[in-house]
């Protein structure tokens, strides 16, 4: 299925999911996930642990930001694409990154943990049926569909990787 058969998700979604062109899920997943990463690795590797400002995170910070995400989203698809409507809180991104222990972990590890999520994650949505993917359910105060979801998986990386870009890249 494709972008623009999403219809309910809440509004802050649109700021990953508007990122990506009007493809297949699946191809969306694919293309935002590691192969970017990848190409990008050689500059990410210069800028591990360095901030662009006080108080901001570090690239490694972010790439587990993105992990730590895209585990989160999954969850909540495979709840919703499940018939389980139990509703789901939402969580604080910052909770987590300062839980992270992201100093004891290198930038290839993390890149790896990526990678093999999103291969993963590929596999579980290529099995939800359409209908499966347009199942909803309470998430965070919003109702929200399944393929909201793996449409903001693709897309929050990619949000992620620009920030990287416009912030960090002039610190090299």
């Amino acid at each position: 299925m494709k972008r623009s058969e999403i219809i309910n998700k809440p509004e802050y979604f649109n700021r990953y999911i508007n990122l990506l062109p009007d493809v297949e899920l699946l191809e969306a997943l694919y293309q935002s996930g590691q192969p970017l990463f990848e190409s990008e690795a050689s500059k990410l590797n210069g800028l591990q642990d360095k901030v662009y400002a006080p108080n901001k995170w570090t690239v490694k910070d972010i790439i587990q930001h993105i992990i730590d995400c895209e585990r989160i989203f999954a969850y909540r698809a495979l709840r919703f694409a499940r018939e389980d409507k139990t509703p789901l809180p939402g969580f604080e991104e910052n909770d987590y990154a300062k839980s992270a222990h992201i100093l004891d972990r290198s930038l290839d590890e993390l890149l790896q943990e990526l990678y093999i999520l999103r291969e993963s994650n590929i596999l579980m949505f290529k099995g939800f049926s359409n209908e499966q993917l347009m199942r909803e359910g309470p998430s965070n105060n919003y109702t929200t569909q399944v393929l909201a979801f793996g449409f903001t998986i693709a897309g929050h990386g990619l949000h992620h990787l620009a920030i990287i870009k416009e912030r960090y890249y002039p610190l090299i």
